[in-house]
């Protein structure tokens, strides 16, 4: 995922700056400017003598990982896939904030923080530059971007915001935010594209209102690229009134807007191949609207989430057998979790919990049953969630796309898009037909000591309804069924090792065993195939 570039120059000049300013934690006038919720991260405090607080700091990420089998061993059951020059690997490999990659890698993820913020909180501003890469000597020889356009450094972040009357403040920039990705099951919304926001927070009723822009076909890097219609953008308006009745108990109503246009509606395989292969039809004007709640709580050991969301609206012009559409689908989750730290000294906390999202029953009819969220981020979900996921981190023969777990590029005939990540727009994810999920989830997170934290989770997934595939080694066999039910089990560990405050090791080893699900739709794609798919990775922190 391309970001805004920033030259290696401006980034240097920043750093000595910050180096040569006297670091003063210790004296009374340096307040600790992290703890605020309008600035980023970054433990180092800096003096400035003004009435303006700074601080800096640094994370640095290294992730040897070593992955087998991505694609449930399609690739090993077939001499080649022969669509487009389309190489037999294809769907080992996979797309994750670093880039592409597949089988063995090493990737890096650092990031420098600055903040800024006066005693008067009137302003704030936060930034943040990121390197994000797999690792050979040609990607880091291109550090700072002054060779070609790949080298990903760039400003990853830029958060401000401004005071307003009644408790009341202004964002704007490229931040994380999210209606439901964290404490819920990430139905609905979380990402950090960029826009403006109001906040405002009290003790019982917090407001979060913003519009973002994920795409813009009013800009581009030269005048043909512009588009000739006027407003042919994809916009979100999204917020939420989180209501607390106490300090236990909290409850969100979220709302979601995601206006949707020139997005294409067609399946993977006509994106690959382009016509006449796969479903096709014309670029729709598409409102999705996403309406819902979410409710959080605690109770001793107890701790539970409960999330409903209903997605409607219309998509107008599509092309297919219908000229209009109408999102007619639904979501549910919910978790349940324990603390056994009372009985046991240490945290012990076991959960369970399930997601549902509605599939599209019927291809004859003019009415898309097919969940989306406006971003699919169950990655995040902090009961079932995880960077390490082999589900979450784009796997094309599950049908999932980076960060979510449904199945947006799988569906039955009409592959109009209703929702998913702005990155992958128009390659045939995100589909309104699509199967649907069904997903169960057991876990527990066990941490003896405060330097070491233990973490397992096992997520069956179900396919909810019938669907169809196109066969990509012969294409023109047309598609082929796939059956509702069981697709398989995804078993993720992390074991977290603390070295200091600051540093930290982790392990991570994560198994998909495949189900009748993989092996029909391996089948269906070319080669019925149902090895497990497995990742090792190692990650070594810092962060100050």
């Amino acid at each position: 995922m391309k970001m805004r570039k920033m030259r290696t120059p401006l980034a240097a000049a920043l750093l000595l700056i910050a180096f040569m300013s006297p670091v003063t934690a210790q004296e009374d006038e340096v307040q600790d400017i992290t703890k605020e919720t309008i600035v980023g991260p970054g433990s180092i405090e800096v003096k400035t003598g003004k009435d303006v607080l700074m601080s800096f700091g640094a994370t640095a990420r290294l992730i040897p990982t070593a992955e087998s089998n991505w694609d449930f061993g399609l690739s090993d059951n077939t001499d080649s896939f022969l669509l487009g020059g389309l190489d037999k690997d294809f769907f080992r490999i996979h797309g994750n904030e670093s880039g592409w990659v597949k089988d063995n890698y090493i990737r890096t993820e650092a990031k420098l923080h600055f903040n800024a913020l006066p005693k008067d909180r009137k302003w704030s501003f936060y930034a943040a530059l990121e390197y994000d890469r797999p690792l050979d000597t040609a990607t880091v020889d291109s550090r700072g971007g002054m060779t070609n356009d790949d080298s990903n450094f760039g400003l990853e972040r830029l958060h401000v915001s401004y005071a307003l009357p009644s408790k009341t403040r202004f964002h704007a920039g490229w931040d994380v935010w999210h209606l439901d990705a964290m404490e819920g099951a990430g139905l609905v919304y979380g990402d950090d594209n960029p826009g403006f926001w109001l906040t405002r927070d009290s003790d019982k009723l917090d407001v979060n209102v913003g519009f973002f822009k994920l795409s813009d076909n009013d800009i581009g890097s030269a005048p043909n690229l512009l588009s000739d219609d006027g407003d042919n953008d994809r916009t979100v308006y999204a917020g939420y009134l989180a209501w607390k009745p106490n300090k236990a108990n909290k409850v969100k109503f979220l709302y979601a807007f995601d206006r949707i246009r020139d997005v294409p509606a067609r399946d993977l395989l006509n994106y690959l191949a382009g016509a006449p292969f796969g479903i096709a039809g014309g670029i729709p004007d598409t409102d999705s609207h996403h309406a819902g709640i979410l409710y959080t709580g605690t109770s001793g050991g107890f701790s539970w989430m409960g999330e409903a969301v209903y997605q409607f609206g219309q998509a107008e012009d599509v092309g297919l057998k219908y000229d209009d559409y109408d999102i007619n689908a639904y979501a549910l989750a919910a978790d349940f979790s324990y603390d056994f730290k009372e009985q046991a000294g240490f945290q012990v906390k076991p959960h369970l919990g399930i997601m549902y999202t509605s599939g599209d029953d019927d291809p004859s009819d003019d009415e898309l049953g097919g969940y989306e969220g406006v971003t699919n981020a169950q990655r995040f979900a902090n009961a079932w969630g995880g960077e390490n996921t082999i589900i979450g981190d784009t796997n094309m023969v599950l049908g999932s796309l980076i960060y979510g777990y449904l199945p947006e590029l799988y569906g039955n005939g009409t592959p109009v898009f209703t929702g998913g990540v702005q990155n992958y727009t128009g390659l045939g994810g995100g589909r309104g037909d699509n199967p649907g999920m069904t997903l169960y989830s057991a876990g527990v997170t066990i941490a003896p000591k405060k330097f070491l934290i233990f973490r397992t989770n096992v997520n069956v997934f179900n396919w909810n309804e019938d669907f169809e595939i196109y066969n990509l080694v012969n294409p023109l066999k047309g598609p082929s069924p796939v059956s509702s039910g069981y697709v398989g089990t995804e078993w993720d560990n992390e074991v977290t090792f603390a070295t200091s405050k600051n540093s930290f090791i982790k392990g991570q080893a994560s198994a998909f065993f495949p189900g009748d699900g993989i092996e029909e739709a391996t089948e269906a794609l070319g080669a019925k195939s149902d090895d497990t798919a497995t990742r090792l990775a190692m990650e070594f922190i810092i962060n100050f």
